[in-house]
């Protein structure tokens, strides 16, 4: 872990309308450990796929009840290696529908539709995300439900192979309050992460930026986006900011390599990198939104640094506040038992 920790006065709140309603709750699970917990998954950008990095994976965990945050490839693999079973998740939200933060919903699915047979569980798994989530996850449950049909023509295997019946259900999502139990309330906001795509397409393709209100504080996922004055108000006075992260001095080199190693035109090449500058955060970028936005600590995630000090350092210049540099499995707690209560100050803390 990187951290940078250096503290100021609270800056004034900006303000925010949030819509008002509430949408289905999902079933409690059995553990319920008090505290609120973000447990990463996936940290690196995507693609290309990483041997000791997977792709963009968040579990939030407040007293004990498990919301999904993304679902990149390596998604199922690292919730084995933390220990938690798929099955026990309840709610799965979508900041966007890239490649890096949806493929490896398929195999989260597979497991909760196998567990959940063995089981005999009848309960369901809410998916939340913009347009086009229900056919995404109708085609991830077409595709596993072909090799438990096998399963089940040979007699003794899961049954669910039979049903006709999609059992994960999906509401798909537009800005305001898209979620809200005895534990969270969720409010959504586009983005800028499409800030380049034709209007024709950004009216059916939707990048959001989440706030999740808890009780032990406040979280807020910026998801893939460049600057977006949206989600600095949305950000406004979060205890932490979940943050992607570029480094633009390095984005001109990282955009040359690829040009070369594919071949590109010139007219490729500088759309790549206008998508780079443009709808992603650079450091400088996180620095301002959580300074701005009165946030208490910076988790940075979304990347692959070849230098990460120099990320979390980049960050600091800009925001008086800890900034944490983030790594795949690594747990952070908010709440009261912080190493440092003292009013105004952070509570965020890797866990013990």
């Amino acid at each position: 872990m990187i951290v940078a920790s250096r503290f100021a006065g609270v800056v004034a709140a900006l303000s925010i309308v949030l819509a008002p309603g509430a949408l289905p709750a999902q079933r409690p699970v059995q553990e319920q450990a008090p505290g609120t917990q973000i447990l990463f998954l996936g940290t690196a950008a995507g693609p290309p796929l990483r041997a000791d990095r997977s792709e963009p994976a968040t579990l939030l965990i407040v007293d004990g009840r498990r919301y999904l945050i993304d679902c990149g490839i390596g998604t199922a693999r690292r919730l084995v290696k933390a220990g938690i079973a798929s099955e026990t998740i309840g709610t799965i939200f979508f900041t966007h529908l890239h490649a890096d933060h949806t493929l490896g919903l398929a195999d989260v699915l597979a497991n909760d539709l196998q567990q959940k047979d063995a089981a005999d569980a009848a309960h369901v798994i809410n998916i939340y995300g913009p347009q086009q989530t229900k056919a995404l996850v109708d085609a991830a449950y077409q595709y596993i439900h072909i090799p438990y049909a096998v399963f089940a023509a040979e007699h003794g295997g899961p049954r669910s192979g039979l049903s006709v019946t999609n059992p994960f259900a999906v509401h798909e999502i537009g800005e305001g309050v898209v979620y809200q139990d005895d534990k969270i309330r969720v409010v959504a906001v586009e983005n800028t992460h499409y800030a380049l795509m034709p209007q024709s397409s950004r009216a059916t393709m939707k990048s959001y930026a989440y706030r999740f209100e808890t009780p032990h504080g406040t979280i807020v996922f910026t998801g893939d986006t460049g600057p977006s004055d949206a989600v600095a108000r949305l950000a406004a006075g979060a205890d932490v900011l979940v943050s992607e992260v570029e480094n633009s001095v390095a984005i001109g080199a990282f955009v040359d390599r690829m040009a070369q190693k594919n071949h590109w035109s010139p007219a490729r090449r500088n759309e790549f990198e206008a998508h780079m500058t443009k709808e992603h955060l650079d450091i400088r970028d996180v620095g301002q939104m959580a300074a701005n936005a009165g946030v208490k600590a910076v988790l940075l995630y979304h990347w692959y640094p070849t230098d990460p000090a120099t990320y979390v350092a980049g960050v600091a210049k800009y925001f008086p506040g800890p900034v944490f540099g983030t790594e795949d499995l690594q747990r952070y707690c908010l709440g009261a038992s912080s190493p440092d209560r003292r009013p105004g100050r952070s509570q965020l803390h890797l866990c013990e």
